[in-house]
């Protein structure tokens, strides 16, 4: 979709492409037979083609590497060969000295940045048994999260993937998995479901116990939806144990059944059951079968409804519609089923890498337009879940064009409390920036909420806010937040927290 909606024209000509292609990181010549191969994945596409692709096409830096990366290793099983394939070094001691290059920047207050954590993991998975000392492993593992938690957009992504292949390491796992399930158990941690849902690519047993934990005995709610998240793929790849598996049904089944828990943590649930093994005793299993299929629809993942489909189809027109130019003969079939993926997956994960895949092609600011005006559609005929569903799609593929519309939801009165939280959540991602008084407004219009009724959707409310502040480095205000005595104590030890960031961290994660 970038060749086709490309600056140049001529381009969406297969043959003129191939003849500009050589050029840049790509030495050789190509044909139109490659190129055709390669986008329609019937052959691997090299790395650095893709790095082409972005030079040529001139896109963000490993914007489309990352997406492909991170889509490809969600949907493989933990430790499989990436699909991009980095040029591997010929010479094993040059390939030393890079680490060792890179392993002094990670130690030391250097800024690194997330072309160098590709680079580096990537480097580790050339060497699996590359023997580092513990406490380097650890380092490693405790800066490349910290990092990753706080990041944002293709720093984010690169981040995450980084850490994904260091818990797939032999002998970087478990110092990865201890970094998690440490940060995990801080409670005055800020960032709990990345921090506990990235265990679900490490198939070391402690990884599985970790998670059992967080759901059992969890550090807070969101802790527990990322263990809830992370059982998605650990049950897909067989990385619980089968007394595990037992235990963890009461568990999933009270959470789809529970009308005391979260609408999203309910559908995640019943959607966790309905992949289950089906080996259990018969006894669990009909418990199982039970919730998960109430229509006796067994075996079958959910089918979107006629609504959903027919939603996708108008957002998917209307983007269309959009675009500066026509793409003739090329009907996009694709575009309805992820922006359908997108908004009404019951996972959490399907959702954010619909959405990022939307983000790396030509269609992302015509579609936030489209999700813009179906969020006004929504809101005005009480649509509320599906309200939530555009307002998170609008964390990734926003724009300080439809900023001002989630900065009013989030301090708007007479809202759903699911619109007002869905807001503030957004708001710290949304493109563009917010002046600092609607910031204020925006904190005090909550702080005072609270203080009259107690309400708890105005003091999550304000969690939301802060991390929105955090993300976008607002240090002045987090330092009046933290200083506020009528701001409720848990708000302002959010902001300690931001404050306390080594500068190092802070200063990475925007690379």
């Amino acid at each position: 979709m970038n060749r086709l909606y490309g600056s140049d024209e001529r381009w969406q000509r297969e043959s003129e492409f191939a003849a500009d292609f050589q050029g840049g990181c790509w030495p050789e010549r190509t044909s139109v037979y490659r190129i055709s191969r390669w986008e329609t994945a019937r052959v691997r596409v090299p790395y650095l083609a893709v790095r082409r692709y972005e030079e040529l096409l001139q896109l963000p830096a490993h914007r489309l590497a990352v997406l492909i990366d991170s889509v490809y290793r969600y949907s493989v099983e933990p430790g499989a060969a990436p699909l991009l394939q980095r040029q591997p070094r010929r010479d094993a001691l040059e390939t030393i000295d890079r680490i060792e290059e890179l392993l002094e920047a990670v130690k030391s207050d250097d800024v690194v940045t997330g072309a160098q954590w590709d680079e580096l993991t990537g480097l580790f998975g050339e060497t699996s048994q590359l023997i580092l000392p513990r406490s380097t492993w650890a380092h490693v593992a405790e800066r490349l999260l910290a990092e990753m938690i706080v990041a944002d957009g293709v720093a984010w992504a690169q981040r995450y993937e980084a850490l994904n292949r260091l818990l797939a390491h032999p002998l970087g796992q478990q110092p990865a998995v201890a970094a998690c399930a440490s940060l995990a158990a801080d409670r005055t941690n800020q960032v709990f479901v990345e921090t506990v849902s990235a265990l679900d690519s490490s198939p070391h047993p402690e990884a599985a116990a970790h998670v059992i934990a967080q759901l059992v005995h969890p550090t807070n709610d969101r802790a527990q939806y990322g263990a809830l998240l992370a059982c998605v793929r650990k049950v897909r790849y067989g990385h619980f144990t089968e007394r595990q598996v037992r235990r963890l049904v009461p568990i999933v089944n009270d959470f789809a059944t529970d009308p005391a828990h979260y609408e999203d943590t309910r559908r995640l649930a019943t959607e966790l059951l309905r992949r289950i093994p089906a080996d259990l005793p018969s006894d669990a299993r009909l418990r199982l079968h039970n919730t998960a299929y109430p229509d006796g629809a067994a075996n079958h993942p959910p089918l979107a409804t006629d609504s959903q489909r027919a939603l996708a189809e108008r957002i998917a027109n209307t983007t269309v519609a959009g675009m500066a130019r026509d793409i003739p003969r090329f009907p996009d079939t694709l575009l309805p089923v992820l922006i359908r993926e997108m908004l009404f997956s019951p996972v959490f994960d399907v959702r954010l890498y619909g959405a990022m895949l939307l983000l790396g092609t030509p269609y992302h600011s015509s579609l936030a337009t489209a999700l813009e005006a179906e969020l006004s559609s929504q809101l005005g005929s009480g649509g509320t879940e599906i309200a939530c569903s555009l307002l998170e799609a609008l964390r990734i593929l926003g724009s300080g064009e439809q900023r001002p519309l989630v900065e009013r939801l989030t301090t708007a009165s007479g809202l759903p409390p699911a619109i007002t939280l869905a807001a503030a959540s957004t708001i710290g991602h949304i493109g563009g920036s917010s002046p600092d008084r609607y910031w204020t407004t925006a904190i005090q219009h909550h702080r005072r909420a609270w203080q009259r009724t107690g309400s708890r959707t105005s003091l999550s409310a304000l969690d939301g806010l802060i991390y929105g502040l955090g993300i976008t480095r607002n240090i002045p205000l987090l330092r009046q937040v933290r200083e506020s005595p009528d701001i409720p104590c848990s708000t302002r030890t959010a902001a300690a927290w931001w404050l306390n960031l080594p500068s190092s961290v802070c200063e990475s994660a925007n690379r």
